[in-house]
């Protein structure tokens, strides 16, 4: 390509070749172009990027920013991967508090051993496993105690949970997280990480791993080698945090049922996040995430808290720890903020635990809970 064709092109959305802000958007994201014409369509989505931040800036508070996926397409962005079944209707109970309301100020078990570090899904559509995940996490830990505090396999709800039924998933392809709590209600369990780890691309799009390439793995929770397997969880069902919310506005979601059921337990929340690879940070209101409707979700994640005072949800993303504020999300709190009260659900795990055990974990339990309140206080 000779000089003067090269110009005409880098110009095509206007000027990249003299754009400041583009040079320093490419050394900032380390980024690298195999040719002009490649340059030429990212410098167009780049520029469409800084107009998209700007508008969602003016509607609220100053959450969105250029990332790392400002100059790509919309199939190259963080995956997302909600898809229910059409006509689904939710049957499970409401969640039962078992505490006293004491309606602290602010809550966020994130600091304490019911949530495990943030994860990465990579370019799997399988938020809906990841969210189920790390739901049965936080179970297993606030009803066994922290000695229970361990990370569980998303690859084995992503890959082993049917493909057809009323609640099919369809992997890396999208599923939905009441679909993955009756797969593993109907498994010997959900095992750790370590026995089956993740396999899907963190870079590229994949096809899901099969099952059975787990079988043996997963056959071994039930039988005589099952202490070599290490830590896993048995799912017995599941509650809403609100009741859910399945076509429609959900303009009017029970938010302080929501709030109660965080005062004991992190939840398992599925939200409409078109606009949140352009976030990197604070408090994104009601108005810049946009519609609240059932049909407009498109990704499952997991609260893990609130703050009254700074007005804000505490949600929890599995875009790695690199995303937004060290993978978490902040959105505004007296609003059924992005959807997240639509479809908020919590697992219910079992565990044969003996009277002492028992009395063990409900002293970690209150340890948790202080600490996620900032109460600082010794619970013994």
């Amino acid at each position: 390509m000779d000089s003067v064709s090269s110009k005409v092109k880098s110009c095509a959305g206007g000027c990249a070749s003299t754009d400041e802000s583009w040079e320093q958007y490419k050394s900032d994201f380390k980024k690298v172009y195999v040719s002009d014409d490649e340059e030429t369509e990212r410098y167009g989505l780049f520029k469409a990027s800084l107009e998209r931040i700007a508008k969602g800036n003016a509607l609220g508070n100053n959450v969105y920013g250029l990332t790392w996926s400002s100059d790509r397409r919309p199939e190259e962005k963080h995956a997302k991967g909600l898809k229910k079944r059409p006509g689904f209707v939710p049957t499970a109970p409401l969640y039962e508090k078992k505490y006293e309301r004491r309606s602290p100020e602010s809550i966020n078990w994130r600091t304490t051993d019911a949530v495990t570090p943030i994860k990465n899904q990579g370019q799997c559509g399988s938020c809906w496993a990841f969210s189920a995940t790390s739901a049965i996490e936080s179970q297993l830990a606030l009803s066994g105690g922290d000695g229970f505090s361990i990370e569980l396999s998303p690859q084995q709800i992503t890959s082993c949970t049917p493909s057809t039924g009323t609640y099919g998933s369809d992997g890396c392809n999208g599923g939905f997280t009441e679909g993955a709590y009756e797969y593993v209600k109907s498994a010997p369990g959900l095992t750790n990480s370590f026995n089956i780890g993740y396999e899907q691309s963190l870079t590229a799009s994949s096809t899901t791993v099969a099952c059975n390439t787990f079988k043996t793995k997963i056959d071994g929770m039930a039988g005589a080698d099952a202490e070599l397997s290490g830590g896993y969880a048995q799912v017995t069902g599941y509650t809403y945090a609100t009741p859910a919310c399945t076509s429609g506005a959900c303009a009017n979601q029970d938010l302080d049922k929501l709030k109660a059921a965080l005062e004991e337990t992190p939840v398992s929340v599925c939200v409409n996040a078109a606009s949140w690879n352009d976030y990197t940070g604070g408090v994104m209101t009601s108005a810049q995430c946009g519609s609240m409707a059932a049909d407009e979700q498109d990704h499952c994640v997991m609260a893990t808290g609130f703050n009254a005072t700074g007005g804000y949800w505490i949600v929890r993303n599995s875009w790695a720890s690199g995303w937004g504020e060290m993978g978490y999300i902040y959105l505004e709190l007296d609003e059924n903020t992005c959807g997240l009260a639509d479809d908020a659900t919590i697992p219910t795990v079992s565990l044969n635990l003996s009277p002492e055990q028992q009395l063990r974990a409900e002293h970690s339990r209150q340890r948790m809970y202080a600490q996620a309140v900032g109460a600082g206080i010794n619970v013994v």
